[in-house]
């Protein structure tokens, strides 16, 4: 269980008999300095984000191991990638990309994705992130990222985050998962209430739609919940003995900044802090939690004992939303031949690559290809604003015409409710903020801007100064390289990638080719045109081929992008996160292109098939299971306007 766990975070590993050390176990030294092997995560069997939850032995890989690495040291890299990455962001007041045809929801269904499966590749500012600063940044040995680098979640689409789970368990996280159900009813999942302090405008939510997370406020106030401050207040004086002594910039879920166990009463009760970042995937989480209730409310005439119904309200619920990743999500953000040619052969990239990783039968590990580059692809869908409900929208008269990026930061447990916007720090969400789905979910919305950005090469403007990224940092720190850095998405993703030595574009197009056997089509690079340049030879004729196409350098070397790619020498070997996304641009931007398909797609549907307990398995007659195998109220819930019809959201 990650509780509260934000992005920008410090991580604290603690266990049943107390606090350990840092998830990445090299608190105080580079990265770098740490030998092969040496304090492997893999040897912690019981470790927990902010004394939480625990984790056990799940995996980290590499896809591609021995595809070539990436040079480093060089400070002309590191100025390439900067360059690369501010011409990634388009100015303040820029036009706000160009609009997909995927609908908004989907950004934030793979954010909530992501959570569920992955934690741990970016969040200790102290440790990765320290190592990014500076113009001389050596890649990492791969053996010893992967000996290093630990999952916090279990990899499985079993949705962990929703539920509270993790690779292993302790006493608190016990007692949080039994805080996270309904008081009345230990069949559903509890959810929270609205407060009536609005935002300035009179205009609610309707009644039967509006809802909040569980708050830790209320959750203690509620003596049947089994969660007392002591809980809270306890492991709160643990951590500061443990661990605030090394590191006095930690700021923990229950620690204020001089290491002072405090109680926040606006924290999220839920599985993944990440899911309280921003109102948009917290109102998503919210649908899942009505999701489930909806479900076990279908099955009280036929299942009268509580603990057996939410069990299969969870398995259900579980199911529906792993057969809307591979049937719904997938053919919207890949290209559906893509995807379903990975079905057909059963994900067999990501078969061998567990084979390989996998530390046991319960660990799925996560390629690194897929964490750190890959599945960063929706960070170009994101936009600057949203029409968020009824209070923001057309004509102009309307109270407000958007809901910026740091309102919606805002309005969440970490951002204290609005305080930064409101002045007046809350503890529930305010009535006129929960979200009207009806703006996110349409194939053909009312208004285009209500799709999801193509997926592509810009980046939307608040993502190079994001809000909140650099909390647990000092303020010099904040104001210096390392709290820009974090700000900075395209700045941080691609340094990060670097320093893990994630392949290059074009070194992961051809370990795919070589994997299936095919020959990638020939592209005319710049040496191939120079090798024959003034010669009388004949050019020899492209060979046959039935491979991914590299990306000419033509293409690569467009625009200011293409500059620092060049100056970089890097038109050869790419970074792979915008590899992929020039990849989908010139593909039109409504999927990723083919490349992006396959790693994304071979992940994803390869969690599911590899998972006995997943839904492809646990169908009738040998077949997967299907939601009509279990309709609720009737009705089959094959999209997301039918199940968030389900739960009385629509």
């Amino acid at each position: 269980m990650l509780f509260s766990f934000g992005h920008g975070q410090k991580i604290v590993v603690a266990t049943e008999s107390g606090v350990e050390s840092n998830v990445i176990p090299y608190a105080s030294r580079s990265m770098a300095a740490v030998a092969p092997g040496a304090m492997s995560n893999k040897r912690i069997k019981t470790a927990v984000e902010s004394g939480v939850g625990g984790a056990s032995e799940q995996s980290f890989g590499y896809m591609f191991p021995n595809a070539p690495g990436v040079s480093g040291g060089d400070p002309a890299t590191i100025d390439a990638l900067i360059a690369l990455a501010a011409a990634m962001t388009e100015a303040t007041g820029g036009s706000g990309g160009a609009d997909s045809d995927i609908p908004t929801v989907m950004t934030y269904f793979g954010q909530f994705i992501d959570h569920d499966i992955t934690a741990n590749t970016d969040r200790d500012a102290k440790t990765i992130n320290t190592t990014m600063t500076g113009k001389a940044i050596q890649p990492l040995d791969r053996t010893d990222v992967e000996a290093s680098l630990m999952n916090l979640r279990e990899g499985s689409l079993r949705l962990d985050s929703l539920y509270g789970d993790g690779p292993s368990s302790t006493a608190f996280t016990r007692k949080m998962q039994a805080a996270m159900r309904d008081p009345s009813d230990a069949s559903k999942m509890r959810i929270g209430q609205l407060t009536t302090a609005g935002f300035g405008n009179p205009v609610t939510v309707p009644a039967d739609r509006g809802a909040d997370l569980p708050r830790l406020g209320d959750v203690l106030d509620d003596p049947s919940s089994g969660l007392t401050e002591a809980d809270i207040l306890g492991l709160g004086d643990e951590l500061k003995r443990s661990f605030v002594e090394v590191d006095p910039t930690t700021k923990d879920i229950i620690l204020d900044a001089s290491g002072t166990p405090i109680i926040k009463r606006a924290l999220a009760v839920i599985g993944d802090g990440r899911n309280d970042e921003n109102l948009l995937v917290a109102q998503l989480h919210l649908a899942f939690l009505r999701f489930h209730n909806a479900v076990a409310d279908d099955l009280a005439a036929s299942e009268p004992d509580a603990a057996t119904r939410f069990e299969k309200a969870r398995q259900t619920v579980t199911h529906v939303y792993q057969w809307f990743v591979v049937n719904v999500y997938l053919p919207k953000v890949c290209m559906p031949s893509v995807v379903d040619s990975v079905k057909a052969d059963k994900a067999r990239l990501y078969h061998d690559f567990r084979a390989r990783v996998a530390s046991g039968v319960s660990d799925f590990p996560l390629p690194l290809e897929f964490s750190v580059a890959a599945f960063r692809f929706g960070h170009s869908m994101v936009r600057a604003e949203y029409d968020h409900n009824e209070n923001f929208g057309r004509p102009d008269n309307m109270f407000l015409r958007r809901a910026s990026f740091e309102q919606l930061f805002s309005f969440t447990g970490g951002g204290k409710l609005g305080e930064l916007i409101t002045g007046s720090a809350e503890e529930r969400l305010a009535e006129n903020w929960p979200i009207d789905w009806e703006r996110f979910i349409r194939d053909a919305p009312l208004h285009s801007d209500r799709m999801a950005r193509k997926i592509d090469t810009k980046l939307a403007p608040p993502l190079s100064d994001m809000f909140k990224e650099d909390d647990g940092l000092t303020p010099s720190e904040q104001t210096g390289e390392l709290g820009r850095i974090l700000r900075h998405l395209a700045e941080r993703n691609l340094r990060r990638s670097h320093r893990l030595n994630i392949p290059s574009g074009q070194a992961v197009t051809a370990a795919v080719n070589a994997f299936d056997g095919s020959t990638s089509p020939f592209v005319e690079s710049a040496a191939y045109r120079t090798a024959y340049a003034g010669d009388d030879i004949e050019i020899p004729e492209p060979p046959a081929a039935d491979g991914i196409a590299v990306l000419p350098e033509t293409v690569l070397g467009e625009g200011a992008a293409g500059a620092a790619l060049r100056d970089g020498n890097m038109l050869g070997d790419t970074p792979l996160w915008f590899y992929l996304l020039r990849e989908a641009e010139v593909t039109a931007g409504d999927t990723l292109g083919p490349l992006g398909s396959r790693l994304v797609a071979e992940t994803l549907v390869g969690l599911v098939i590899e998972d006995s307990q997943s839904y492809w398995a646990q169908g009738s007659g040998g077949g997967s299971w299907s939601p009509s195998d279990a309709p609720i109220g009737g009705e089959t819930i094959d999209s997301f306007p039918k199940m968030l019809a389900s739960a009385g959201l629509l």
